[in-house]
């Protein structure tokens, strides 16, 4: 899960309204991929949750809505509302919705992504295991630990083999990044500095990018 940046809503949305219009309507007027558009750009073709890449094929990924539809009736067009989401229901926001413990969750104690930024509250393992960064205050961690359980980024087996393949393509370089930082009395530390930088650019466009980007930057195992 990462920061994201929202950009202009997409212009089919004012036409609708709650009340008026139901969500099919985006549908039925053939509107969906125009928000696509948009969400992408704003993710990259990632899950907004666990960061898995979203394949162009409706049936395997969905126009999630943060807050449902049915909760607050205001949101149902609301483009600030809405991100794109895998279609995988042991997770994300499919979980979300559905999940008998997610709906206890507060939402309003959520890491929203385009609003905070994850890694100020949740921190990836080498292992592929997620957790609360340990320096938080206890409504912090309270978000944190949220954050977890509803979109269940720590209890699917195959999101964190998933990750854990994404690290391990990756862990010989930050493996060697790391040796050499911890042996360098600061003669190489323009050369570690300009690697790092190197590697955190070319990650962004990976799956898992934010599991990538705590190996290199803290390399925490447990």
């Amino acid at each position: 899960m990462k920061r994201l940046f929202r950009g202009d809503a997409p212009l089919c949305l004012a036409q609708f309204k709650h009340g008026r219009d139901n969500w099919s309507v985006i549908s039925s007027n053939g509107l969906t991929n125009d928000i696509w558009k948009s969400l992408n750009v704003m993710q990259m073709g990632f899950c907004a949750y666990c960061e898995c890449q979203l394949l162009e094929d409706n049936n395997k990924r969905h126009i999630e809505h943060f807050v449902q539809k049915g909760k607050e009736h205001s949101v149902t067009f609301e483009w600030e509302n809405l991100f794109g989401s895998c279609n995988n229901p042991n997770r994300c926001g499919k979980f979300k919705d559905r999940s008998p413990i997610a709906k206890n969750i507060d939402l309003s104690n959520v890491c929203k992504p385009d609003v905070m930024d994850p890694s100020e509250l949740l921190l990836f393992l080498n292992t592929g295991k997620v957790r609360p960064r340990r320096s938080l205050d206890q409504q912090r961690k309270e978000c944190a630990e949220n954050t977890i359980a509803i979109f269940n980024l720590d209890g699917d087996s195959t999101l964190e083999n998933s990750r854990k393949a994404a690290i391990a393509g990756e862990r010989c370089l930050a493996d060697s990044y790391w040796e050499m930082l911890s042996n360098d009395d600061g003669e190489l530390e323009e050369l570690l500095e300009a690697e790092l930088s190197e590697a955190l650019i070319r990650i962004k466009s990976l799956e898992h990018s934010t599991a990538l980007m705590h190996l290199w930057v803290h390399n925490e195992k447990f």
